[in-house]
């Protein structure tokens, strides 16, 4: 299996955990690597989205300066975690208010290192 689908595979498999309604591996500038979703594509999502790329770079700057391997910004219905991989990329999920913060972090931390020894 290649790099790519093995990434992929991480993201799905974090879609999985209740509550979770995207998951997209960015470069520090914001570009897009993967991406996995739900099915349920509203405009709030979209934007939240767009917001999340939007500020992948001033998160990435922030982590780096402040020596971060995780920002999490709760949002009124939606919670947006940013873990750092590496040196180049920042693994974020986006979960309905309703997801437990504490379950999500410990799997996205997982992930985010299990997705970083394939890079």
């Amino acid at each position: 299996m290649s790099s790519i689908n093995r990434v992929k595979s991480e993201l799905e498999d974090l879609l999985e955990l209740e509550d979770v309604e995207a998951v997209v591996l960015f470069r520090i500038d914001g570009s897009v690597i993967e991406s996995s979703f739900d099915n349920n594509y509203t405009s709030r999502k979209i934007r939240v989205l767009q917001w999340c790329k939007d500020n992948v770079p001033r998160v990435s700057q922030e982590m780096r300066g402040n020596n971060l391997q995780k920002v999490t910004y709760e949002l009124s219905d939606t919670c947006i975690l940013f873990f750092a991989i590496g040196k180049i990329g920042i693994l974020t999920t986006l979960a309905n208010n309703t997801a437990n913060l504490s379950l999500l972090a410990v799997e996205t931390k997982r992930k985010a290192s299990t997705i970083e020894n394939y890079m």
